[in-house]
Order: structure tokens, then C-alpha cells, then sequence
């Protein structure tokens, strides 16, 4: 036996390895998987689920007016997901929705650009690059019947050659986000960056 050992010291050394780390990894602490087991979606359904809390400050008023807008710059990994940008923009007005806030009290404008460009194009679009229909077209649907303002930067879709008539009927063309943001932060509205 132990001239086996000696001959195959490297595999039996391998193999101790191996089994070391299956006995460590089922004991290990995982973290618990993201996300929330009772969603609720106030005012956007399915998207942007909320958690409910009672235990919190800085609680939106019901009775003021929000003016918010939201900088949608980064695109998801898989194209298959919907941009988590537009998610966020979706769970804030739950978020508000929750509070009391009604709807025609949020003045919300979402300004995409930058690698969050592929979320405006439409299906027919989409599924010519990635194989799949826009997933973004609902939610973009629902963000708009809630009352946000979904706008795209002109400029990024001349630099990524996308025609006017590509882009989601219900995004509108802006000259430039950076127009875009500077005329929205003129009025008062608060900046988020996505």
C-alpha cells in the first residue's frame, strides 16, 4: 500500500483535496438567496417589487408633489433580463405607490443611454441582435402607464447607428441626455443615477 502511495501520491493528494472541499462546502454558511418573498407592486404589477416596512423614516408624504429624474446608463449582462436600471425606476414608483403617494403626484423621467441603449429598440429589433423578443417592452408598457416619462438620447442612437423608427413607440427621442438632464435638474428635479 504504501509503495502505491508513493507512486501516486500526486491523484491521492487530489483526491484528498477534493473531498475536504465537499466536506467544508456543506458546512459553510450560504448567504440566502436575493430577493423578496412577498413582493408587493402597489402601482407597477410584476415589476419593481417592494418589500413592506413599517419600521422607517424618511417615509414619502402622500400630500407632495415628487419631481425625479432617473439616469438609466447601465445595461444588464444577459439580454434575455430586463434592464435592472428600468427595474429600480419601477420600484421607486412602487416604493412611492406604498406611501400613499398618488400617481399624479410623481413627475418621474427616465433618461436612457449609454450600454442601457439596447433596453429602447423594439421587438422585432431586439430579436434580429439577440435572438429573443425585447423583454424590456412590458415594463417599459407599465412605466409609462403609471405616468413615467421613459425618454432615449438621441445621440447614443445616431452613434449606435439605431434608426428613429427602431426605437419602442413609447420612448421618446430626446437631442441628448446630457440636455435631457441639464433641462430636468433646471425645473428642480432631483438626480438618481441607474
Amino acid at each position: 500500500m504504501l509503495t502505491l502511495l508513493k507512486r501516486h501520491w500526486m491523484l491521492a493528494a487530489l483526491v484528498f483535496a477534493a473531498v475536504l472541499m465537499v466536506l467544508f462546502a456543506a458546512v459553510i454558511p450560504r448567504k440566502p438567496a436575493a430577493g423578496i418573498d412577498h413582493a408587493l407592486y402597489p402601482a407597477i404589477e410584476n415589476f419593481g417589487g417592494i418589500a413592506e416596512r413599517h419600521d422607517t423614516v424618511d417615509v414619502p408624504d402622500p400630500d407632495k408633489h415628487y419631481k425625479v429624474i432617473f439616469d438609466v446608463v447601465r445595461g444588464g449582462d444577459d439580454p434575455r433580463s430586463i434592464n435592472p436600471g428600468l427595474m429600480r425606476v419601477a420600484r421607486a414608483v412602487n416604493v412611492f405607490a406604498a406611501a400613499g403617494v398618488p400617481l399624479e403626484n410623481l413627475d418621474f423621467v427616465a433618461i436612457i443611454h449609454g450600454d442601457a441603449t439596447r433596453s429602447v429598440v423594439n421587438s422585432s429589433v431586439y430579436d434580429q441582435w439577440f435572438g429573443v423578443d425585447n423583454p424590456n417592452e412590458p415594463l417599459v408598457h407599465a412605466l409609462t402607464q403609471a405616468g413615467v416619462h421613459v425618454r432615449v438620447c438621441g445621440q447614443v442612437l445616431n452613434h449606435w447607428k439605431i434608426a428613429d423608427s427602431e426605437v419602442n413607440d413609447e420612448i421618446d427621442i430626446t437631442p441628448s441626455a446630457l440636455s435631457t438632464l441639464a433641462i430636468y435638474g433646471n425645473q428642480g428635479y432631483a438626480y438618481e443615477r441607474l
